[in-house]
């Protein structure tokens, strides 16, 4: 199952399933934190003991959460096994965040 299934998606939107659950089936730790500066919305990183670790800022809306969320998957799924190791909180200019900010963008806007 892919994680950006739509109906997926929609229990998170409507509130009916945590990101936690859905992610723990995924072996995908999701944190929530509420001592990030407002412009960093969330971020993702692959530890050592070979986890992805989604942290999302806890000080925004629920709908902006999602929509951060499905940008931090489609880190997951699609560019971070292609690039291996990238870092960095400045780097929301580039093309692989734009193109994670569209589809985040298009698939909030279509649930």
């Amino acid at each position: 199952m892919n994680i950006l299934d739509k109906p997926l998606l929609k229990s998170l939107i409507d509130g009916n399933i945590s990101f936690h659950e859905v992610m723990d089936a995924y072996d995908i730790r999701t944190s929530i934190a509420f001592n990030l500066e407002a412009s960093i919305l969330g971020f993702v990183y692959y530890s050592r003991k070979g986890n992805y670790h989604l942290i999302l800022n806890g000080n925004v809306n629920y709908e902006t959460q999602c929509e951060t969320f499905v940008h931090e998957i489609k880190h997951i799924t699609e560019d971070m096994p292609k690039m291996g190791y990238m870092i960095g909180l400045d780097m929301q200019y580039t093309y692989f965040e734009n193109e994670a900010d569209r589809i985040a963008e298009t698939v909030i806007k279509y649930l």
